[in-house]
């Protein structure tokens, strides 16, 4: 027996998996990881007159706290939201043992109205996030994805376009990305699988045709998935760029991205 045990001791340790951690509540309006070890906050828009406040990071059983500013603003319509998971990023290279690596997430969103309809749509930031015992620091921007979005668009401009309708008198167009653990590989990032769902209602309606006098089914009443901005990619992290960067090119899908 001792043959085979020195053989697989002799075998490198497998990579571990990436984590994508659900953070939890905590105080106030702090997500936490689940042990509490660490806490983040993104305050809602700053009083008139002030700035934008920055993440806001505690470590509840020290009480220290520490405020990181982010590259974005509340300007313009915008406005800034906690992606409510963790990465834990596993050890890599001359990382000291008391030494944790999280990749951490800022969703920024925007809202456009415009006659008879609107839109608004949401793109994810993933940034490093290295915590010591003694230091907390909000290293660059390592992704930046279309998170989500939602369009509404007027199709009914007389009584005969509702009735030719079926009273389905505008045309929804969706679109939802999702984020998890990648294939388990070795690298300084670990990879990550990006899904996006694109959806039309009606299921015939097209953002870039004239959709108002088509004559709709009951059956073409259904939120339909398209298959070509419904896809799956495999995003790993490139050194030589500092970003992660999908296995092939995404499809072009402003139709449903761009309100």
């Amino acid at each position: 027996m001792l043959l085979p045990i020195l053989i697989a001791a002799a075998q490198p340790a497998a990579a571990p998996d990436p984590v994508v951690i659900a953070l939890v509540a905590g105080e106030g309006d702090r997500q936490c990881l689940p042990d509490k070890s660490l806490c983040l906050d993104l305050p809602g828009s700053a009083d008139a007159g002030e700035a934008d406040g920055g993440l806001i990071l505690t470590a509840p059983a020290s009480g220290d706290a520490k405020d990181l500013p982010l590259p974005y603003s509340r300007d313009d319509g915008q406005s800034l939201g906690l992606w409510p998971y963790l990465i834990a990023v596993p050890p890599h290279g001359d990382a000291s043992a008391d030494a944790r690596q999280y990749l951490m997430g800022v969703v920024v969103s925007y809202t456009t109205m415009y006659s008879g309809g609107g839109g608004n749509g949401s793109r994810l930031h993933l940034f490093r996030l290295d915590t010591t015992p003694s230091n907390t620091r909000l290293g660059g921007e390592v992704l930046d994805v279309v998170w989500d979005s939602s369009l509404m668009i007027r199709a009914c401009f007389s009584e005969k376009d509702m009735k030719d309708r079926r009273e389905a008198c505008h045309d929804d167009y969706n679109f939802t990305g999702a984020l998890s653990a990648g294939p388990a590989e070795t690298g300084e990032l670990p990879a990550l699988t990006y899904r996006a769902v694109a959806t039309a209602y009606p299921r015939t309606s097209r953002r870039s045709e004239d959709n108002s006098g088509v004559r709709l089914t009951a059956a073409d009443l259904v939120h339909a998935k398209d298959p070509e901005c419904s896809y799956e990619r495999t995003l790993r992290y490139n050194p030589a760029t500092s970003r992660y960067e999908m296995d092939r090119p995404a499809p072009e899908c402003s139709d449903y991205t761009t309100p």
